[in-house]
């Protein structure tokens, strides 16, 4: 099986320095350039694009982000054994985690109760389940199986102080891939922020833009159409904020497409309510979070919370190619 959660959604060509307005390029006596920076996070490909007259600083930026980037995979990859998230998977406790950890945690835990359950990072039961079944070819007990790993599954169970985190029951595990993505973008682009960038485009599994363009145009997203997984459904056009999708044909166990990593950890089963679920918000991690709950939550509960995240907005794509945009107006 291959990640391929990141490839749903896809930048789109992006202008360069060169049509920039004439007069400011005499101005700085510069050219500004648009400078990419390419690499891996948490499995998948990621990217930095930003604007600067000097490429030996924006250097020097790339390299301190490739820093960040690699020390938060130390604390949440579940695919580094070494990483505080597999330690604590391993041993069912942490004493004096992190502080960056810590915060995801309590973060997720947040989510989780302002989802009523739909967003879990407890499900690594169910993962584990997933592909144990489909590596073994036994479907008729599968039903059983996710009956019985479903009482290893919610994060009322994961105890969270400032000293440690634990597991109230023996068994437990935890994955951040609904929301690890989104933490990260927000650190880069944080750190980006921090260093005078003005025009930046961050994806490390979710996007999340300073700004425009350089030449004054949005920058592009492609949203993939969830029917073929090859053609631009939308384009989106982000001047600030943060934009992730989820979708269950980014990640299947079986070629039928009906089992996939988005789960429903209140039921154990995969969602199968929409093709693909877009959430726009003003930071990544709650993108990354919500488009994942969003995901296995019924139309009328999604409009529910948002009320609690006002500057929410989200498009839903069902299965019969219709969709719907929800956003709370105040």
């Amino acid at each position: 099986m291959i990640n391929n959660r990141r490839r749903l959604l896809r930048i789109m060509a992006v202008g360069t320095g060169a049509f920039m307005a004439p007069n400011l390029l005499l101005a700085n006596n510069k050219s500004v350039e648009l400078l990419s920076w390419h690499g891996r996070a948490l499995g998948a490909e990621t990217s930095i694009q930003l604007y600067s007259d000097d490429k030996n600083e924006a250097d020097v930026i790339f390299d301190g982000a490739l820093s960040i980037i690699e020390k938060y995979e130390r604390l949440f990859s579940i695919y580094d054994r070494d990483s505080l998230a597999s330690q604590l998977n391993e041993d069912g406790r942490l004493e004096n985690p992190d502080i960056d950890f810590v915060k995801l945690v309590k973060l997720s835990k947040d989510f989780y109760r302002h989802t009523n359950g739909a967003f879990d990072i407890s499900i690594q039961p169910l993962w584990n389940l997933y592909k144990d079944h489909f590596d073994g070819n036994d479907e008729e007990k599968i039903e059983n199986k996710i009956k019985q790993v479903l009482a290893l599954v919610g994060s009322d169970n994961i105890l969270l102080s400032n000293k440690s985190v634990s597991f109230a029951n023996p068994g437990m595990g935890i994955s951040f891939n609904g929301i690890a993505q989104g933490y990260i973008t927000d650190k880069v682009t944080d750190y980006l922020k921090s260093n005078g960038f003005k025009n930046v485009l961050v994806d490390m599994g979710e996007y999340r833009a300073i700004g425009l363009q350089e030449n004054g145009e949005p920058w592009r997203i492609g949203l993939l159409d969830p029917f073929d997984a090859v053609s631009i459904a939308d384009v989106i056009e982000m001047d600030g904020g943060a934009v992730a999708t989820s979708g269950g044909y980014g990640n299947e166990f079986d070629a039928s497409g009906k089992y996939h990593h988005l789960f429903d950890p209140r039921s154990g089963r995969s969602s199968a309510l929409y093709a693909s679920v877009t959430v726009r918000a003003k930071d990544a991690t709650t993108a990354d979070a919500l488009s994942t709950a969003f995901s296995s939550m019924t139309e009328i509960a999604i409009e529910e919370t948002l009320k609690q995240f006002p500057t929410v907005e989200v498009r839903l794509t069902y299965n019969d190619g219709k969709s719907a945009l929800l956003a709370i107006t105040i």
